[in-house]
C-alpha cells in the first residue's frame, strides 16, 4: 500500500468513528434536570422551549401518554408545566435521576393517574379516563 492510499485509508477512517461517536452524543435525550432548567428560567426562549417540548411530548403520542396518565384533553400548556414544577419541587431525587420524558411520565401519571392500562383500542381507552 503506497503512502496516498494509507492517509486516504486513515482520513476515512478517522471521517467514520468521528460520524459514529458524534452521532452518539447527540442521540440522548434531554435529562430532567435540563428540562426542569429550561422550564423553571424566567427566559423568554427557555420559556418557549419548555412549552414546545411539554406540547409535542403530550400531542407526540397522547394515546401512549395516556397509558399511564389520564390528561385531560382541555389541559393547557400552563398546566402541565405546573404540575411539572410541583412534581419535581417535591421529588428532586427524580430530576437528577430521569430522563426528560419520564420525569414528565411520572409527574402527569401522579397528578392524573389512569384507571386502567389496557388500552389496545384507544377510543374505547378514553372512555375509562
Amino acid at each position: 500500500m503506497d503512502a496516498d492510499m494509507h492517509k486516504i485509508l486513515m482520513a476515512l477512517l478517522t471521517a467514520t468513528i468521528s460520524i459514529y461517536l458524534s452521532s452518539g452524543a447527540s442521540a440522548g435525550y434531554y435529562s430532567g434536570k435540563g428540562v426542569i432548567a429550561n422550564c423553571g428560567s424566567n427566559a423568554t426562549y427557555d420559556n418557549g422551549w419548555c412549552a414546545g417540548y411539554l406540547g409535542s411530548w403530550a400531542d407526540g403520542d397522547i394515546d401512549m401518554v395516556r397509558r399511564k396518565a389520564c390528561i385531560p384533553s382541555d389541559t393547557s400548556i400552563g398546566t402541565l408545566k405546573k404540575v411539572l414544577m410541583d412534581y419535581a419541587e417535591a421529588h428532586p431525587q427524580d430530576v437528577e435521576a430521569m430522563g426528560g420524558g419520564e420525569l414528565l411520565q411520572k409527574a402527569f401519571s401522579r397528578k392524573w393517574p389512569a384507571d386502567s392500562t389496557d388500552d389496545t383500542v384507544s377510543e374505547i381507552y378514553r372512555k375509562t379516563c
